[in-house]
């Protein structure tokens, strides 16, 4: 059939970063959600999603160093010109522990609370306390940090850049993901209720009046 164990590897890594992504994805879209939500009872089904998801992240994180560090090895026996002395493949490997670290010791409990804190609230227009929670920057830039961080790394191993130029690239997406964060934050923060924007609002009342 010509496939080799190498590109077997391959196909399981690729599939497992598209995983990554799409669970990345979800929590991506449930944060947003949350913090404007008008009634706790909307906020319940992106809470249970973030509950069952954040615990797989490391578990995807460590499948995905043992796959990539399985195809090192097989690329330097197959003769495909890379190794674990390579830059790229240093860069790589320091910015997935790093960017992992980072998600375990501020993103994964302050979401466990958020979580806690949701599952505990009575239904109704969230308290301002849970408003707060649902905007922690503990749990946006750390988040952030990791999806362009890990996206930096992809490219870095789809285009195998000299070392002295490969750490610019996870550098460059985490950069980027903490002025998404930092976009979003703002926005989400000059909000009148937390769910509808100042100005929507005084366009609202104002167009009800004159009815």
């Amino acid at each position: 059939m010509g496939i080799s164990l190498f590109n077997f590897v391959l196909f399981l890594h690729i599939s497992l970063v598209v995983v990554a992504f799409a669970m990345a994805g979800i929590v991506h879209a449930g944060m947003p959600a949350m913090a404007r939500a008008r009634d706790v009872s909307q906020m319940r089904p992106w809470a249970e999603l973030l509950h069952r998801l954040d615990p797989l992240f490391p578990v995807v994180a460590l499948f995905l160093l043992g796959l990539g560090s399985w195809l090192v090895h097989l690329g330097a026996h197959t003769g495909d010109g890379f190794s674990f002395k390579d830059g790229w493949v240093i860069t790589s490997i320091v910015t997935l522990v790093v960017i992992e670290g980072i998600a375990g010791a501020l993103l994964a409990p302050t979401a466990k609370r958020l979580v806690a804190s949701i599952h505990e609230a009575a239904d109704g227009p969230p308290s301002a306390e849970l408003r707060v929670a649902a905007r922690d920057p503990k749990i946006w830039y750390p988040g952030h940090i990791a999806t362009f961080g890990f996206l930096g790394i992809v490219f870095v191993m789809a285009t195998k850049p000299a070392g002295e130029w490969a750490w610019l690239f996870p550098a460059a997406g985490a950069a980027i993901g903490v002025a998404l964060a930092r976009l979003q934050l703002v926005r989400l923060t000059s909000t009148s209720d937390g769910s509808v924007p100042a100005q929507r609002a005084a366009a609202t009342e104002t167009a009800v009046q004159q009815a």
